[in-house]
């Protein structure tokens, strides 16, 4: 099975309608998207408007013959999630959070949840773990949520906010229960893990999630798909994918003006012809 994988398409529709025509060219048996999905230059309120077209472009993907399966991301309103559940249910694509799905054959697994950063929309933030919330020291914002009325809601007290759902370890060892064959699986995790250069920040900071480099690391899936910051790849020198074990991770970035995305083809248990849309083909020095 040929996969185009990718994440934070978000920039604008233009790369909604480059990652259809990519398909198009590529012809992947399935298309997985690690969150961040809806365009963001009108503001996160204006996002559920943007679902009719979500699926027009759903709708192309799998007239090209190609299967979608997706996860939210940090950028998402959280307004959309009944929505995607639904595309799920008619079969528009596979919507994967915190849970696990046959895709031909192949266990997709989700994890859309992110360590805190300083940006003031917090659903998506999860603590480490239960002793570790790891709230970032600088807040850009009062923390937020949105109502259901799609307006502005502030969270009174984060850490308490944290307490109170599950950490990014208890959600990935909870899926993690439900897969049957750990090492033929893929995760699409929108955070990337930390100490593998994925999560480089524009300021120079390193963002990443211990507790999802201790998943791979200890639990050692077959691949990791991962977004969250688009500059990355073009910070570190182009690393868009590493071996953790035998685990291939991948972290591709997203740019402004042409769409970045990775192609490889699957077997029972080895990844092949791993490459890049903007940096070509994967050199394992490991």
């Amino acid at each position: 099975m040929k996969v185009l994988a990718l994440a934070d398409v978000h920039q604008s529709e233009e790369h909604w309608e480059c990652l259809v025509h990519a398909v198009r060219e590529e012809s992947p048996g399935l298309v997985a998207i690690a969150g961040d999905l809806l365009p963001k230059y009108d503001g996160i309120l204006a996002q559920p408007a943007f679902l009719p077209r979500l699926v027009e472009h759903a709708a192309n993907i799998r007239e090209a013959g190609s299967e979608l399966v997706l996860i939210a991301g940090n950028d998402d309103n959280q307004l959309v999630v009944p929505e995607l559940k639904k595309g799920d249910q008619q079969e528009l694509w596979h919507y994967v959070p915190d849970r696990v799905k046959d895709i031909q054959g192949r266990e997709f697994c989700g994890c859309p949840w992110i360590n805190d950063y300083p940006f003031a929309y917090k659903y998506w933030v999860a603590a480490e773990s239960r002793d570790n919330p790891a709230i970032h020291p600088v807040q850009l914002g009062p923390p937020a949520l949105i109502s259901q009325g799609n307006e502005i809601e502030f969270i009174p007290d984060l850490g308490a906010y944290l307490r109170g759902k599950p950490s990014i370890r208890e959600a990935l060892q909870t899926t993690a229960l439900q897969v049957e064959n750990m090492a033929g699986s893929i995760w699409l995790i929108h955070c990337p893990p930390a100490n593998m250069d994925f999560d480089l920040c524009g300021s120079g900071d390193r963002v990443g999630s211990r507790e999802i480099y201790r998943f791979i690391r200890e639990m050692q899936p077959l691949v990791t798909v991962h977004g969250h910051i688009h500059e990355a790849p073009f910070l570190n020198g182009g690393v868009w994918a590493k071996k953790l074990g035998r685990t291939v991770c991948i972290q591709g970035g997203q740019s402004y003006d042409k769409l970045s995305y990775v192609t490889f083809n699957l077997t029972y248990d080895k990844v092949t012809d791993l490459s890049h849309s903007l940096f070509g083909s994967f050199q394992d020095n490991s």
